[in-house]
């Protein structure tokens, strides 16, 4: 019992240090209190504390130096496919920077992926796929965090039917931060109706078997992403604020099977 106090506690220093780095509270670079005195702030046993710094530095976000204390690591240190690393990101204020380079690799990986499902997908994916996408189209225009789930299970499908399980791990590693990145852009989106064509496109070409209009289609799909994300990232915008819905639209008419 003694060890899971313990335990719960290195859990809420490493929870709430990790989040203060994440969302720039404590900037690169600066140092942490000594030991006593976070301890004492802190309200927990040094033990405690320990157990909590050491699994930060293991996320690469602090770094213990001989005689000048715990400092805060850049960001290129960050260990960013950790979960815990990944859940902070997707909790603090949007960063731009991050979010950007998810996209980028989004585009390299994504296109490739809806190549390998349109050869290789089963039919229950595909149905999978379908469902997913009438899923999206049902919960718009007014539950767009329901609109947001169903699309990550529709990328996450696609994933799954290209069978390598290395692409299945990474897209279940990064989930939180994809969702994250959804809700991001279906908020900015101004068209809800871009938004389910370019899905809708990229579910037809892999039904059809087109392994090329399914990376076209995705491609396209990522381009609207980008489009969509710029909104919320606009001068003027203040970084703690989140975006705003978009209007309501109706639904496009393409959408049907």
């Amino acid at each position: 019992m003694k060890r899971a106090v313990k335990r719960r506690k290195s859990d809420r220093v490493l929870n709430d240090l990790g989040m203060q780095i994440v969302s720039g509270q404590r900037a690169p670079g600066d140092r942490l209190p000594r030991e006593h005195d976070l301890s004492r702030r802190l309200g927990i046993s040094r033990p405690s504390l320990r157990e909590g710094l050491k699994a930060l530095v293991q996320k690469g976000l602090i770094e213990p130096r001989t005689r000048r204390g715990t400092t805060i690591n850049e960001k290129h240190r960050w260990n960013v496919l950790d979960a815990d690393v990944l859940r902070w990101i997707a909790e603090a204020p949007p960063d731009r920077e991050f979010y950007r380079t998810l996209l980028e690799a989004r585009t390299i990986i994504e296109p490739a992926a809806a190549r390998l499902a349109a050869a290789r997908a089963s039919h229950e994916t595909i149905l999978g796929l379908e469902h997913a996408y009438h899923a999206m189209a049902r919960a718009l225009p007014r539950d767009v965090e329901a609109c947001c789930r169903h699309d990550l299970a529709l990328h996450e499908l696609i994933i799954l039917a290209t069978a390598n399980p290395i692409l299945t791990a990474l897209a279940t590693t990064i989930r939180t931060a994809l969702l994250a990145a959804f809700r991001l852009s279906s908020n900015a989106r101004e068209s809800y109706e871009n938004s389910l064509a370019e899905h809708w496109a990229v579910v037809v070409a892999i039904r059809k078997r087109s392994p090329e209009d399914a990376e076209q289609a995705m491609r396209e799909l990522l381009a609207g992403t980008a489009r969509d994300l710029a909104p919320a990232f606009a001068p003027g915008r203040s970084r703690k604020a989140a975006p705003t819905a978009a209007p309501h639209r109706r639904r496009p008419k393409h959408g049907g099977r």
